[in-house]
């Protein structure tokens, strides 16, 4: 359950920590004190959308954090566990932060986390029911999805197989359609890879050819400047250059000067051996570059072969890659994509044939959910039934119509839903959307959300003003309704209502006041005789009813007392 909210530069509140307790919670005040925001933030720990706007005027940055107690909750414990997220003492902690430009970054236990993250975890921890879910029932392709959330274990898991199985069928669809687009041009593609294949093999391009190429070239350029360098070192090392002998010469003349001191000292002897080694040193260098000398290849002709077959490289890089590496993968898929296109008959037949086999095994799973859709409608329009005879709606009938349409299949399987409602006795049914007032549609929403509360794994649940429409002995009931829910599970309820109100285990106030030259919001907790104004306001009390306005409140209070106290569970 929530144990806290704390709400910080969040459009009127600056700072606000608010407790929450099991039971039923109700916030109410007047219209615009800003009820509406703590539902806001409330949504935002949740994961819901976020706005720029939501950020108070004049600061930089919004931030809303939620502690729930989690005891017991195994299946989020799983879920934290899997997600490498930490808890400790059953303690979860999840926080939000709206930058100015719109941005934000939440956190669990001070560990990041993205939205879908957040999302699932809220799925696990609260369910928030506000006034956009009446517009959302009137609307008959969302039947389905309200039907479909009061199925069991079993029946969810056949929902999400036949999701699967229609998102496989479209998959093979969606490719055998492109198959079948690519067959409508297969010969123009496969006249143009032909052609490329042709020239990419003429080229024969091969691995590191290019620099090999670049290499051979450069030296080619150069070779008038090599020739004129290995004339150069052999004609000083072995010809001299006629006004001084040749460095060959010398060296050996020198190492006869040494020999004539040979046995007089070792210095000598030694210096002797090092010049007479360096004389052989020289004489194979001057080999080597007589032999290099030789050997150079002066012929334009190379050259100029050289500076074509780059020519073709360079062109095959501009056409079909950066390198030749890139040149030789693009071949190979040309090479594939022939493959391909001259056996797309083959693939077409094949990729057909898993499509409609995909489509048989959908086909056979969605026929199954629909046997199992009509089970769980006759259900639940027993139970809704029910819960309406409770809210005040005795001989209302709420009828779930569904039609099996193959041809309109879809992730939801086959089946179209429609709920219809004939609210007194004697009245055909109609559909809802066409036939139920602003205060049955609250009643039917109620209903369909305490049958869901039976299966419902979270802990707790946020009602925003959902009792639009409603007053009188039926008011009266919808709270005792809300309590029937509370006695399982925390319910926090925003309400203009003085019976919900009266039925509260927790109220608080919502007001908005100014302060230094701002409006701000607080949420106050009330006493006994706080709730009483409270109540005296929500009936309408003026000053001249004071009296009488708060010994119905009073009178309220006790009635509301009376049936917690006879209708007891796990709250408080």
């Amino acid at each position: 359950m929530l144990q806290q909210l704390l709400i910080r530069n969040f459009a009127l509140i600056e700072e606000m920590i608010i407790p929450f307790h099991p039971g039923l919670t109700v916030l109410s005040g007047e219209t615009g004190a800003g009820k509406s925001i703590v539902v806001d933030a409330v949504s935002l720990v949740l994961g819901g959308k976020a706005d720029r706007d939501m950020v108070r005027h004049g600061t930089d940055k919004a931030y809303v954090e939620g502690t729930f107690d989690i005891e017991g909750n195994q299946a989020l414990l799983a879920y934290l566990q899997n997600e490498s997220l930490d808890v400790e003492d059953n303690v979860l902690i999840i926080s939000r932060e709206i930058n100015a430009t719109g941005r934000t970054t939440s956190r669990v236990n001070g560990t990041l986390i993205n939205l879908q993250v957040q999302k699932t975890l809220a799925s696990l921890l609260m369910e928030i029911h506000g006034q956009h879910e009446h517009q959302a029932l009137l609307s008959e392709e969302n039947h389905i999805l309200f039907l479909d959330t009061l199925g069991d274990s079993a029946y969810e898991n056949l929902v999400m197989k036949t999701s699967d199985s229609f998102a496989l069928y479209k998959q093979y669809q969606r490719e055998y359609e492109t198959l079948i687009r690519d067959n409508e041009y297969r010969q123009e593609r496969l006249d143009r890879l032909y052609k490329q294949q042709k020239e990419l093999e003429k080229a024969n391009l091969q691995p590191g050819e290019e620099e090999e190429l670049v290499k051979a070239r450069d030296f080619l350029r150069n070779t008038d400047k090599i020739n004129r360098g290995l004339q150069s070192a052999c004609s000083y090392l072995s010809e001299g250059n006629g006004q001084q002998e040749a460095a060959l010469q010398q060296v050996k003349l020198s190492v006869q000067a040494l020999q004539e001191m040979t046995g007089i000292q070792d210095t000598y002897d030694a210096l002797t051996a090092r010049l007479d080694a360096l004389y052989y040193d020289l004489e194979d260098i001057a080999y080597a570059l007589r032999k290099n000398l030789s050997d150079l290849d002066l012929d334009d002709a190379q050259l100029d072969g050289i500076e074509a077959r780059l020519d073709v490289v360079r062109r095959m890089e501009k056409k079909y890659g950066t390198s030749i590496a890139e040149v030789l993968e693009y071949q190979q898929k040309i090479t594939e994509e022939i493959s391909r296109f001259e056996s797309l008959d083959e693939h077409i037949e094949q990729q057909k044939a898993k499509a409609e086999n995909a489509y048989q095994q959908f086909i056979q799973t969605a026929r199954q959910l629909s046997k199992a859709r009509h089970v769980l409608a006759k259900e639940t329009e027993e139970k809704i039934d029910h819960e309406l005879s409770h809210l005040n709606m005795p001989s209302a009938r709420f009828t779930i119509q569904l039609q099996a349409e193959e041809r309109s299949a879809n992730n939801r399987g086959i089946d179209k839903v429609r709920f219809f409602i004939a609210a007194n006795k004697g009245e055909e049914a109609k559909p809802l959307s066409k036939t139920a007032s602003g205060g049955e549609l609250s009643r039917i929403m109620l209903a369909i959300k305490s049958v869901a509360s039976e299966k419902t794994l979270v802990s707790s649940m946020v009602f925003d003003e959902i009792d639009t429409g409603i007053s009188g002995k039926t008011a009266a009931v919808v709270a005792e309704k809300m309590w029937d829910i509370a006695r399982y599970r925390q319910v926090i309820c925003v309400t203009h209502l003085q019976q919900i109100a009266a039925m509260a285990s927790s109220h608080a106030l919502v007001r908005k006041y100014e302060e230094d030259n701002r409006t701000k919001t607080e949420v106050v907790y009330m006493n006994e005789e706080s709730r009483i104004e409270e109540i005296s306001r929500l009936l309408g009390e003026t000053r001249e009813k004071v009296s009488s306005g708060a010994q119905h409140a009073l009178s309220l209070l006790k009635d509301a007392a009376l049936y917690r106290e006879k209708h007891s569970g796990h709250a408080g």
